[in-house]
């Protein structure tokens, strides 16, 4: 395998440094040293530097998505009020959050949303220090659950990722 090939395998291993090279924003003398490819470092940086050369440019989106918060939620028969009839929030496999009564918030987005805005949403939330207890994306509803105290600035953060979304 080539240098370059070498180089670009790397990279795609690491999809931050990958969205950083489509944003121009490496060192590219630096993002060498912390591949393990086999060359010296001033020939990984010019495989680097032509890759990112190749690559489209990040180019921003604004989705038509709503927002709303949901408190209350907690796990169905462990954290809220028993016997509840509520409709999940977020179901995965055999676990249900439902708003009943727990310590956690919920912040629905319906419409254009998907997996990739959901990745997005998770980062920009721990860019941002916000512990993000469960997530989900299915049809035209995303759904984040943090704990109930950072409810206000997941909202605020969550709605600004779909103003402009990486596309």
């Amino acid at each position: 395998m080539s240098l370059a090939a070498e180089t670009r395998d790397a990279v795609r291993a690491r999809p931050y440094l990958l969205s950083a090279l489509r944003t121009g924003v490496v060192n590219y003398a630096a993002a060498a040293e912390t591949l393990d490819v086999d060359g010296d470092a001033d020939s990984v940086a010019t495989a680097l530097r032509r890759f990112a050369e190749d690559l489209p440019p990040v180019e921003l989106e604004r989705r038509d998505v709503t927002v709303r918060m949901r408190s209350g939620v907690g796990m169905a028969g462990e954290d809220v009020d028993a016997g509840t009839d509520d409709e999940p929030v977020l179901a995965v496999g055999g676990v249900s959050l439902v708003a009943a009564g727990g310590a956690l918030t919920a912040l629905v987005a319906t419409g254009e949303v998907d997996a990739h805005s959901l990745a997005v949403v998770c980062d920009r939330l721990a860019a941002e220090n916000v512990v993000v207890d469960a997530a989900g994306v299915a049809g035209d509803e995303l759904v984040v659950v943090v704990p109930r105290r950072q409810g206000a600035t997941a909202l605020r953060h969550v709605e600004s990722v779909f103003e402009s979304l990486p596309a």
